[in-house]
């Protein structure tokens, strides 16, 4: 048996109209583009199926279930739900960006736990986040992205506020980046290093931090080189004297 992947959400299926309907079910409130590359990939599978099915009702029950999800496709492409997808920041731009959370005073437990399933949980990795969820019989982390992202974009449609102030988010658009989306995301992609530069948030790199290390470590190294170099030469010095014949003084 199979293990499932950490980006794949489980309990979908064609079996008949009823999973059909489950599925559309499991797939809902997560990223429309997901929702249409699952729903597709499920058709995909149930025509290959229906070739190798004779059993009549097994074909009835999957035709079913197919109709349910050409259903789905015709409103989604009707509806336009592609726009509705919202794109993930990597976790880096993010980061590059966290002390205008403070700077905002922007307190939230669910965002800080957000952050730190997409950071390690997810490892960075945001189809990950389809299947960690937010909580005992809660929703999986896409899909609580994805309400508030809603409420919030609800509200910046009614105030119009701006995005950018001196070069840098503002509070409003901060808000946004949290849940790991921008309506700029390139610009911020494009400017990720003057981030960083200004707010002190690039790393003062991993690779520095070893570097220091392996100096430090060069260091001692030498020291103890040295100590040991004197000793040796100071037994042997002394080892030669005693082996050595001494010249008896004129008396």
């Amino acid at each position: 048996m199979s293990e499932s992947k950490p980006d794949t959400v489980p309990g979908l299926g064609f079996k008949d109209k009823e999973k059909a309907l489950e599925t559309l079910k499991n797939l809902e409130g997560r990223d429309p583009d997901y929702q249409k590359l699952a729903v597709k990939g499920l058709v995909g599978r149930a025509k290959r199926t229906l070739t190798l099915t004779k059993d009549k009702e097994k074909l009835q029950n999957i035709n079913d279930a197919m109709a349910v999800f050409e259903d789905f496709l015709k409103k989604y492409e009707l509806k336009n739900m592609s726009k509705e997808n919202r794109s993930y920041l990597p976790i880096a731009h993010i980061d590059a960006l966290i002390p205008l959370k403070e700077k905002f005073k922007i307190v939230s437990k669910e965002i800080d736990n957000f952050l730190e399933a997409y950071r390690n949980k997810a490892k960075g990795d945001y189809k990950n986040l389809r299947t960690v969820a937010s909580g005992d019989d809660k929703p999986t982390w896409d899909i609580v992205r994805n309400t508030e992202l809603k409420k919030l974009l609800k509200v910046m449609e009614e105030e119009s506020p701006d995005l950018w102030k001196d070069d840098l988010p503002t509070k409003e658009h901060m808000e946004l980046i949290l849940w790991a989306y921008s309506p700029d995301a390139t610009k911020i992609k494009k400017n990720v290093s003057a981030y960083e530069s200004k707010l002190g948030t690039g790393k003062k790199d991993e690779d520095e931090d070893m570097e220091e290390e392996d100096e430090k470590e060069d260091k001692k190294k030498s020291k103890k080189d040295k100590g040991s170099k004197r000793k040796s030469s100071t037994s042997d010095s002394g080892s030669e004297d005693e082996g050595s014949p001494k010249k008896k003084s004129k008396e």
